[in-house]
């Protein structure tokens, strides 16, 4: 964008210098002849912004210099798709074409993502637009906090007013203080907890009915125990975890220690993705918790112990190095819990590869959490941050770019019958060049839906959204940077004990040294930290 800038001024110069000459009758031919051989037209690549220059003018500057290049960075649901270039292609067909923006796609498979862009940013290496992870090194209010990420508020009013149209208020949840450091991708933010299991093997031992009516998880302890005793399905793991670090309850804002769902409580991070900060979302009590030491975590954990000693836990499920949905589709796996959104059947199943019955268990308010979880940023190393909110905006915006993204280009990854998306005619999630998934990209409310939904899917998630219970603290956000050593100090303790302990694995000993560690480490100060800054958020917003 820098370089457009610069070419655009120094041929505004041209024009002036040409028209101080004298009568433009008699310059003209003279001038344009001169300039028809030294560059080559390009009005079809110029931005919406310089297409005022007269056409002269424009061929002046050298197409290098006029295109902005930017890398999007970004996470695969799977394997890499072989199709990737060929929707890195189309993409540019328009953006080259409207906003003179060439987009280098960088797809990366989840297991490496966080090192990459770890590697990324200690080498300085220049890349534009990324989106975080929900937890760990690549998440929002980890990278915000290492100062990793651009303040895009300026950018945001010049080049990104469709994105901040399109989202609203949900814009303060990506905010630090008065600055905006990335925008949350547009989707479903309604999210629940889900129980995730194989219908083929629910209906081959008559559960399936059951399986639809869990209410507890002594219910589905049940299911676990009767897949475990089966001659036919006793090799599968009964859960694995639903991440790659050793996490088979990811159930980050909600307890589901207690016997019924219907009891099971929620509590609002504030945005922390160490899962450290807990707070009751109703406004009620606005105390700051640590949430590992409540009884409501400890209720869980020996829940999942005793999973684990019963058998009913994947065995290695602390150096498991694929999804829980790679673990289904290989037929290793019967089930897993996940946070997910409206179309959660439709969607595991595609990514299953087989049919799955997913049941849910709690709903979670909105949240400042709910908006940090996938967010587009623009790295600080960006060398285009114009270019790269340019098209971000396009992302929230135009249809075409959605859908390419999510579903790969029309009648040669997918087709359309009746407002619906679905394969090509005999091809299948397994052999298509091109399927990912579609609430990553943007604006989710943008992309067709996929068979198995209905064509008005978009419209009955929008009005859940609507509809949505809101957590009292939405837009609260903690600047952490004065306790950035704290939190890089418990982050590690996390990464050293929180797998063993989500999955059952960890001892009770275990369980409590992590506590230990977590006081030794500074979690006081965190919380101490949050509590004032939220103190002070109330008095203002009050």
């Amino acid at each position: 964008m820098k370089r457009r800038l610069t070419a655009l001024l120094t041929a505004l110069c041209l024009l002036l210098a040409m028209t101080a000459c004298g009568n433009s009758e008699s310059s003209a031919p003279e001038d344009t002849t001169a300039k028809s051989t030294t560059a080559p037209q390009t009005e079809a690549k110029n931005s919406d912004d310089e297409s005022n220059a007269p056409a002269s003018t424009t061929a002046e500057a050298p197409a290098d210099e006029d295109m902005a290049e930017i890398t999007v960075t970004y996470l695969s649901m799977g394997p890499l798709p072989t199709g990737l270039k060929d929707v890195e292609d189309a993409i540019n067909e328009i953006t080259e074409a409207e906003k003179n923006i060439h987009v280098t796609l960088e797809m990366i498979e989840p297991g490496n993502y966080p090192q990459q862009i770890n590697l990324k940013m200690s080498s300085s290496e220049a890349f534009d637009l990324m989106v975080t992870m929900p937890a760990g090194t690549a998440s929002f209010n980890n990278m915000a906090s290492q100062n990793q990420f651009m303040d895009i508020s300026d950018l945001l009013d010049e080049y990104g007013q469709g994105i901040l149209d399109t989202i609203g208020d949900m814009i303060n949840g990506t905010k630090i203080g008065d600055s905006i450091y990335g925008v949350t991708t547009w989707r479903s933010l309604v999210t629940s907890n889900y129980i995730c299991m194989r219908t083929d093997v629910l209906e081959d031992l008559g559960l399936l009915e059951k399986a639809q009516k869990i209410t507890s998880l002594d219910e589905y302890e049940e299911i676990l125990k009767a897949v475990k005793e089966s001659d036919k399905w006793n090799y599968l793991a009964g859960i694995v975890a639903s991440d790659l670090v050793g996490t088979c309850l990811p159930l980050t804002g909600t307890y589901v220690g207690e016997n019924s769902f219907a009891d099971d409580s929620c509590y609002d991070q504030l945005g922390d993705t160490n899962k450290i900060i807990a707070i009751n979302p109703d406004g009620s009590d606005p105390t700051v918790i640590n949430n590992f030491a409540s009884d409501d975590y400890k209720k869980m954990y020996t829940k999942m112990k005793d999973w684990y000693d019963k058998g009913y836990v994947y065995g290695d499920v602390t150096t498991q190095t694929d999804k829980a949905e790679e673990l289904v589709k290989s037929n290793v796996a019967f089930s897993f819990f996940s946070q997910s959104e409206i179309g959660v059947e439709t969607q595991k199943s595609t990514t299953c590869a087989m049919p799955m019955t997913c049941v849910k268990m709690i709903t979670m308010p909105v949240s400042t959490s709910t908006c940090a979880k996938f967010v587009w940023g623009v790295p600080s190393t960006s060398k285009e941050p114009e270019a790269a909110i340019e098209f971000l905006n396009m992302m929230y915006t135009d249809a075409r770019i959605a859908n390419l993204f999510a579903w790969g280009i029309e009648n040669v990854h997918y087709q359309v019958k009746d407002g619906i998306a679905t394969f090509m005619d005999g091809q299948s999630a397994s052999d298509c060049p091109y399927h990912t998934i579609d609430f990553m990209y943007g604006n989710q409310f943008l992309v067709l839906p996929w068979e198995g939904q209905p064509a008005d899917f978009r419209d009955q998630a929008k009005a859940e959204m609507d509809s949505a219970d809101v957590s009292a603290y939405l837009g609260f956000s903690c600047d952490t940077t004065g306790i950035s050593n704290e939190i890089s100090a418990i982050s590690n303790v996390i990464a050293e004990f929180l797998p063993s302990i989500d999955s059952g694995v960890a001892s009770e000993s275990d369980y409590d040294a992590f506590l230990a560690k977590l006081e030794s480490s500074g979690v006081q100060v965190i919380i101490d930290e949050y509590q004032k800054q939220l103190n002070s958020w109330l008095e203002n917003t009050k």
